[in-house]
């Protein structure tokens, strides 16, 4: 895979530049402490079959169609609160995905754009990147709430996105936002929770790579 012929290149943020989807799930089943044990693993299994899918669109499924409370929105509020006490001071800690700084640095130098379209908090990863020195690495960053298929259309009509581009992700909401888009998909399997991502990914004649070693020159 030739990253050099690139005008745009996007990456996932969970599992594709941190080694933070475990983290995620751990902190999705803390959420949910003291609810029944059967429902926590029915949601624990939707979001791990639903990776890249924001905490807002998570939490609300289970309180709304897993536990069927009324106030669903309402408790939604309130686990999407505890979820991010519980995640943010892990994610300052996570390592990287093997190889990435490589290659941000190689793009950086080459003066390819770089983007992050993630499922994970907007306000937060901006957070995050700054304390993490690697904010000023990105043209962009890009999170929920709004959906990342909404985000990387925005880009394709303001023209903010220049093709060929190649999307770096682990998850089906990454490889449908890119291929929708006409935009390469490379599947990072290392640390997904996507059961049948590389055989997904293979399927729609997309590149598979374990880390970003596999691309250092």
């Amino acid at each position: 895979m030739d990253i050099s012929k690139y005008k745009t290149v996007i990456f996932d943020c969970d599992g594709v530049i941190f080694q933070s989807n475990k983290i995620k799930t751990n902190a999705f089943r803390e959420t949910l402490i003291g609810e029944p044990d059967d429902l926590i693993n029915e949601f624990i299994l939707y979001h791990q079959n639903n990776g890249g899918i924001s905490r807002y669109v998570k939490f609300e499924h289970y309180y709304r169609n897993i536990k069927h409370e009324e106030q669903y929105l309402l408790m939604s509020e309130k686990a999407i609160s505890r979820y991010a006490k519980i995640v943010l001071d892990q994610l300052i800690d996570v390592q990287h995905v093997p190889g990435f700084l490589d290659i941000i640095d190689y793009l950086n130098k080459n003066k390819i754009p770089c983007f992050v379209v993630s499922g994970g908090d907007q306000e937060e990863l901006r957070s995050v990147f700054k304390d993490r020195k690697i904010f000023d690495k990105f043209v962009e960053i890009l999170g929920s709430p709004i959906a990342k298929d909404i985000h990387i259309d925005s880009m394709v009509k303001s023209k903010r996105l220049n093709y060929p581009a190649v999307f770096f992700g682990d998850a089906q909401s990454d490889m449908d936002a890119a291929l929708n888009n006409n935009i390469d998909f490379c599947f990072v399997s290392q640390f997904t929770e996507w059961p049948n991502g590389v055989s997904m990914a293979q399927k729609s004649m997309c590149n598979v790579i374990n880390n970003f070693k596999e691309l250092i020159f």
